[in-house]
C-alpha cells in the first residue's frame, strides 16, 4: 500500500511517472478481450420498444497492457458498460414524473425508473455497494449471489462470493464490501468470476434481467481461451538472449545521496537496505525480447515499511532508456522514457518529494540476472513539500536542489 502511494506522489511532482511501463498486448490476448466483450455485447439487450441505448463499450480487444505479465501473474480482467434511457414515454407518464421530481428523492426515484447502467466486470473479485437503507439478498437463476439495493444491484457468478461486511453510514445509508476469493491455482487467464453493477430499480433491474441471454454469460465462467505459451516462450528467448548468472553475486544494494540548496543544506540521505523493496530490471515494452528498440532499465529502491513505530523512510524511483551497457544518459522533465523520482520522511506521504528538473545519471556496471547495477546521478531536482495533505501556504513547490548520489542494485529478472 505505502509502494503506491509514494509512486503516486512521484508521479505528482513529475507528472509522469510509470507510463513506459506498458508493453503491446500478445495477439493472443488482444483476440481473448474482444471475444469476451463481444460475447457480453451479444448477451445485453439492443432492441428495446421503450428503452433506447445511450452509450456503451466498444468490443475492439485490448492493445496495451500496463504490467506486460498481466496474462500471467494477475487475473485477466475484461470490462463492459451499456447505458439505456426511457423513450416513447407517454404524457401521463411524463405528468407523474413532474409530480413526483420536487425533491432529491423524488428525483432519484424518476432516474431509478427512467435510465439504466450495467457494468459488466469480469475477473473482479470485489465490489462495493451504497445504499439507502438496506439491501436484500436474491435467488437468481444463473446468479451465485445477487444483492439488490433501491437505486443499484450486484449480482455475481463465480464460487465463494459473500457480503464480507457490511457498514452503517451517514443519514441511514448502508455500505456492502462483496468479495470473491482469487484462486491462484488456476492459469490467470482462466475466467473465475462475471459480476453484474447495475444502476436502477428494482423493477427495472427485473426488466432487463429477463431481457438478457445470462446463460451466454454463465459461459464466460471457467473458459481457458488463453494459453500461456507465447508468453512463457518469450521468457525462454530472453534467457537465450542473455543467460543469468548460475550464482547470484554476493552482496546487498546500497543507495545513497546528498541534497543541497533550497530546503537542503548538504543533507545526506542513505537509504536503508530492504530485501524486499529493491529492483534492478531490464523492461522490455515488446513481447519479443528480441525487439528492444523500446526497453528501459528500472532501478526502485524503497526503504521497509516498520508499521509498529511508523519510522519514516524514503524511496528512489529511477527508469532511463538503455539496456545491458554501461554509459551516461541524460533525464529531464517531461522526458518520454526517462523518469527520476524520489521521497523523503515518507510516512503516509512523503514531506519532501523531488523530480529530475536535468539530471545526468551514469551506469557503471550492468551485469547479467543475479549481478548487480551500479551508477552514479548528478544535476538539479524540483522539491515539492507534503503533497498528500491539503494544500495551503507551505505546500507550494519548494526552491530546485542539487543532487547527487550512487546506487547498487541487484539486477532481476527482466520483465515484459
Amino acid at each position: 500500500m505505502k509502494t503506491a502511494l509514494l509512486l503516486l506522489i512521484g508521479c505528482m511532482v513529475s507528472g509522469a511517472c510509470l507510463g513506459q511501463e506498458g508493453r503491446p498486448a500478445l495477439e493472443a490476448e488482444t483476440a481473448e478481450d474482444e471475444r469476451v466483450k463481444t460475447i457480453i455485447q451479444k448477451a445485453l439487450p439492443h432492441d428495446l420498444p421503450d428503452w433506447r441505448v445511450e452509450d456503451e463499450s466498444k468490443t475492439t480487444g485490448v492493445t496495451w497492457f500496463h504490467d506486460g505479465g498481466a496474462a500471467v501473474k494477475y487475473p485477466f480482467a475484461h470490462g463492459y458498460s451499456i447505458r439505456y434511457v426511457r423513450q416513447n414515454v407517454s404524457e401521463a407518464e411524463k405528468d407523474q414524473w413532474r409530480k413526483i421530481a420536487v425533491d432529491v428523492a423524488g428525483v432519484q426515484k424518476m432516474l431509478d425508473e427512467t435510465e439504466c447502467e450495467i457494468k459488466v466486470r469480469v475477473n473482479g473479485f470485489s465490489s462495493r455497494l451504497e445504499t439507502d437503507g438496506t439491501a436484500q439478498k436474491r435467488g437468481f437463476p444463473s446468479f451465485d449471489l445477487a444483492l439488490i439495493g433501491p437505486h443499484e444491484s450486484r449480482l455475481m457468478m463465480g464460487i465463494g462470493w459473500n457480503t464480507a461486511k457490511a457498514e452503517a453510514l451517514d443519514d441511514q445509508r448502508m455500505a456492502y464490501s462483496l468479495l470473491a476469493p482469487l484462486n491462484r491455482a488456476m492459469p490467470m487467464t482462466q475466467i473465475q468470476t462475471v459480476l453484474l453493477e447495475v444502476k436502477g430499480s428494482p423493477a427495472v433491474l427485473d426488466y432487463f434481467l429477463k431481457q438478457m441471454d445470462i446463460a451466454a454469460l454463465r459461459t464466460l465462467v471457467g473458459a481457458q481461451k488463453i494459453s500461456n505459451q507465447a508468453i512463457s516462450s518469450a521468457k525462454a528467448v530472453a534467457n537465450e538472449v542473455e543467460k543469468p548468472l548460475t550464482n547470484p553475486l554476493a552482496g546487498i544494494n546500497e543507495i545513497e545521496f546528498t541534497l543541497n540548496g533550497g530546503n537542503f543544506q548538504n543533507r545526506h540521505i542513505r537509504l536503508k537496505h530492504s530485501s524486499d523493496g529493491e529492483f534492478g530490471y531490464l523492461r522490455n515494452n515488446h513481447p519479443n525480447p528480441t525487439t528492444t528498440e523500446n526497453a528501459v532499465t528500472r532501478i526502485l529502491i524503497q526503504e521497509d515499511d516498520d508499521f509498529k513505530t511508523k519510522m519514516k523512510s524514503g524511496f528512489l524511483d529511477i527508469t532511463i532508456p538503455f539496456i545491458r551497457k554501461t554509459g551516461t544518459f541524460e533525464v529531464y522533465a517531461g522526458a518520454e522514457k526517462a523518469s527520476f523520482s524520489g521521497g523523503i520522511n515518507c510516512w503516509d506521504g512523503c514531506e519532501y518529494s523531488f523530480d529530475a528538473n536535468g539530471l545526468t545519471v551514469t551506469v557503471t556496471r550492468y551485469d547479467p540476472v543475479g549481478g548487480f547495477i551500479e551508477g552514479t546521478f548528478t544535476g538539479d531536482v524540483k522539491v515539492g513539500y507534503r503533497l498528500n495533505q491539503p494544500l495551503d501556504n507551505d505546500q507550494k513547490k519548494r526552491p530546485n536542489a542539487q543532487i547527487n548520489g550512487r546506487f547498487k542494485v541487484r539486477r532481476k529478472a527482466d520483465r515484459f
